[in-house]
């Protein structure tokens, strides 16, 4: 193995390993505070940080994006990132602020005011702690991001049980950030002082990431304040939790993958051939985590709800049942962005994302006020179809990959989550266990995730032998194994 490969896989292992570790921690607090807090507090909360993200979107020069992709490391690039990283953090506050008294929500705007502190927090964090990022190693990352997961959970969980408000969610996510930025100059030294000489190399960069930000952050992160706007906060709460739960089965499949895949893709930007084989390897790796996960998580929606979240949560299940393999079909795309982002064509981002804004918003609105919470979530997966059609069609551009191209590299674990599905339906349709009592549902929850891994497996494995064992993620398994052996 070439020692970029090695560094690749040391640094996919902490990446995965610390993710999943943080999601637990995640899945833990939704499964306590479902079943403490009510659908309107998470309502509440949720509005407010949309707000949050919105106000934010609208000064959202991502300086990490640019360190890493820079290549380079001289303490003037670095002040000038961590210097508009604090004047951002520093007026994003004092819109927030400005605009908390003028909400109608009482509430809500209390929110929004203590939540003012969140940008200045991050804005003061360490410019130089992206270097563990850029060079692959994220063993650091990992201390931090799960350091300050543990602080924010306990904090969140402990004020929930006592007071049983939503302010338990409001003083957690602030503690998380408070320890993300303090750790960042234990874990990475180094003694901040204002610079703007490095300010139109930043911006020259950034600008058009910036624009791809703010209409993407109009179009995306809206969707929570036109919910309570319609719906009411309580509806807002349900929209919250099947977005939040909506996510587990493929981001934390994907994600991690995808943060490394911009620093890698940065490195192979001037022999395209290497970059274009590589973007269909990461095409084909990601389907096979994210199509079967997000077909099987639909199928097992029904039970996994109610026992995880609670009865109360029930009304979601649909709305999972729509939206989750949607996700996992979209994830497939996901390396599109770090792949056109690495190659400098942001620009055609930004184009990309507003034309899918004027498609989503109206669509959005629509569907919610014709059809109510149902009609949100249909609105965003026809809108994400064009999304996804843009983004194959940014890889056409950039790389010549073609569209039979990206479906080559996603049919086998396409054919073979369709193969999981029957096998699920022939499963439930059986109806092999009396589900009345709780300590069966469980045990049939766990039947069913058991066979549809062991369906989705053996059926890949099956299909990619008959297509000869061509490249792709069975190639890599294989090749682990018999090393291991």
């Amino acid at each position: 193995m070439s020692p970029d490969a090695r560094r690749f896989a040391a640094g996919a292992s902490w990446l995965y390993g610390y993710r999943w570790i943080e999601r637990l921690l995640d899945f833990l607090s939704i499964v306590v505070l479902a079943r403490i807090l009510a659908p309107s507090d998470f309502g509440l909360v949720a509005i407010a940080a949309s707000f949050v993200t919105i106000i934010e979107g609208l000064s959202a020069f991502d300086v990490n994006k640019v360190l890493i992709r820079s290549r380079e490391a001289t303490r003037p690039l670095h002040e000038s990132a961590w210097t508009l990283s604090v004047m951002r953090g520093l007026s994003t506050a004092l819109i927030m602020l400005a605009i908390a008294p003028f909400i109608e929500d009482v509430r809500i705007g209390a929110v929004l005011a203590v939540l003012a502190l969140s940008p200045i927090i991050n804005g003061l964090a360490n410019p130089w702690f992206v270097l563990f990022e850029r060079n692959l190693d994220y063993s650091k990352l990992a201390f931090q991001t799960l350091s300050a997961k543990v602080v924010s959970f306990a904090v969140t969980v402990s004020l929930a049980i006592v007071t049983r408000s939503y302010w338990s969610l409001v003083v957690g996510l602030l503690s998380g950030s408070l320890v993300t930025t303090i750790l960042s100059y234990l874990l990475k030294p180094f003694r901040p002082r204002f610079s703007m000489a490095r300010f139109p190399e930043i911006f020259g960069f950034s600008g058009w990431l910036w624009l791809t930000s703010l209409v993407t952050t109009l179009a995306m992160e809206t969707d929570k304040i036109i919910v309570g706007r319609l719906l009411g906060v309580g509806d807002a709460g349900f929209y919250f939790m099947t977005q939040k739960v909506g996510v587990l089965p493929t981001r934390e499949l994907v994600s991690p993958l995808q943060r490394m895949l911009l620093p890698s893709f940065s490195e192979m930007i001037r022999d395209s051939t290497r970059l274009r084989r590589v973007v269909c390897e990461s095409i084909n790796v990601l389907g096979s985590l994210s199509i079967p996960a997000g077909l099987g998580f639909a199928m097992v929606a029904d039970d996994f709800v109610p026992l995880v979240l609670g009865d109360r949560w029930r009304p979601i299940v649909p709305l999972l049942q729509i939206l989750v393999p949607y996700l996992g079909l979209r994830a497939t795309l996901s390396t599109t962005l770090p792949c056109v982002m690495a190659l400098g064509r942001t620009r055609l981002l930004f184009w990309v994302s507003f034309i899918y804004a004027l498609v989503h918003l109206p669509a959005f609105i629509a569907g919610t006020v014709l059809f109510g919470l149902m009609g949100a979530i249909i609105s965003i997966v026809a809108a994400g179809v064009l999304y996804s059609y843009l983004n194959a069609w940014m890889l056409r551009v950039t790389l010549g990959i073609s569209p039979g191209d990206i479906l080559k590299q996603i049919g086998r674990p396409l054919a073979a989550s369709l193969i999981m599905v029957v096998a699920l339906i022939a499963f439930e349709a059986a109806q092999i266990l009396d589900t009345s009592s709780q300590s069966r549902a469980w045990l049939s929850l766990i039947l069913e995730v058991t066979i549809g891994c062991v369906a989705f497996g053996a059926s890949l494995y099956s299909i990619w032998r008959l297509e000869g064992r061509p490249a792709g993620i069975e190639r890599r398994l294989s090749q682990v194994l018999q090393r291991g052996d």
